[in-house]
C-alpha cells in the first residue's frame, strides 16, 4: 500500500499509532519479570512445594509480560474475555470460562506472555507454580468412588478433582500422599476432622477464590454449613 494515496494514514504511522503497536519488536522491548513477581500476580501462600498466586485483572487492565518456566495450574474464578500477546508470535484472543483449569506443562519449555482483560467484568485467577521439577513421587494421588468428586486435572506432575458437598456431606476418610492446594468457588464452613480424636474438627470458614495449602495424611472434609461448598482439591504426584 502507498502511504502517500493515504494522508490520514500517514500521519497516523507517523504518530506510531498504525502499526507499531503491535509489532514483534516493539513487543520484544518491553520487560519481561517471572511470573511470581508479575505485579496482579499477588503471591498469598507459599511452601517449598508451591507458589500460589491471585491474579485480579480489571476490564481494560494488562498484566506485563511475564516468563512461565514451572508447570502451572491456574483455577478460574471469574472469568473474561481476554487477548495474550507473545514477544515473537501474533496475539491471541480467546475466554478464560469460569469454573475451568488450564496447566501450562513449563518444565523446560518456557512461554512468556502478556495478558489483557478485553471483556467488562473482572478477572480472577487463582493459579499455583510447582516449584519441584517433577513427578516427586509422593505416592498414587487418588480419592473415594463418591458422586462428590469429580476428576478436572490428570498430568503428571499433579491432579485435581471438583469437589462438591452438600450441607453435612462428607468427602468420607482418605489418605491423601502429597502436598496440594484447595481453591474454593462458593463460601461456607469446612469441617476437616481431626486424626484420632472423635468429634474434633477443624473449622474453617471461607470465601469465594480463597485457596489453602494442604499437606500428606488422613484427610475427611465435611460440609458444616447450609449451602454447597464447592471447590477444586490438587495434589501434587
Amino acid at each position: 500500500m502507498n502511504r502517500n494515496q493515504h494522508p490520514l494514514l500517514s500521519v497516523l504511522y507517523a504518530m506510531g499509532l498504525v502499526a507499531l503497536s503491535t509489532s514483534p519488536s516493539v513487543l520484544a522491548a518491553e520487560p519481561v519479570v517471572a511470573t511470581n513477581l508479575e505485579p496482579l500476580h499477588h503471591v498469598i501462600l507459599e511452601n517449598q512445594y508451591v507458589t500460589v498466586m491471585r491474579v485480579m485483572i480489571r476490564p481494560g487492565q494488562s498484566t506485563l509480560f511475564h516468563e512461565q518456566h514451572l508447570d502451572y495450574v491456574n483455577t478460574h474464578i471469574d472469568g473474561s474475555l481476554t487477548r495474550t500477546a507473545f514477544p515473537n508470535k501474533p496475539a491471541k484472543d480467546g475466554e478464560m470460562k469460569s469454573g475451568n483449569v488450564k496447566f501450562g506443562a513449563h518444565q523446560g519449555e518456557s512461554e512468556t506472555d502478556k495478558v489483557t482483560n478485553t471483556g467488562t467484568t473482572l478477572n480472577h485467577q487463582v493459579a499455583f507454580e510447582i516449584k519441584q521439577r517433577g513427578p516427586q513421587h509422593f505416592g498414587g494421588a487418588s480419592r473415594p468412588d463418591l458422586p462428590v468428586f469429580q476428576q478436572v486435572l490428570d498430568q503428571k506432575t499433579v491432579k485435581g478433582w471438583k469437589v462438591t458437598l452438600q450441607p453435612g456431606e462428607s468427602t468420607t476418610l482418605y489418605t491423601q500422599h502429597g502436598p496440594g492446594v484447595r481453591v474454593f468457588f462458593t463460601e461456607g464452613r469446612l469441617l476437616e476432622a481431626i486424626p484420632g480424636k472423635p468429634n474434633r474438627n477443624k473449622e474453617i470458614w471461607l470465601h469465594r477464590g480463597d485457596a489453602v495449602l494442604t499437606y500428606p495424611g488422613k484427610v475427611e472434609l465435611t460440609n458444616g454449613g447450609e449451602t454447597p461448598l464447592i471447590f477444586n482439591d490438587y495434589e501434587l504426584l
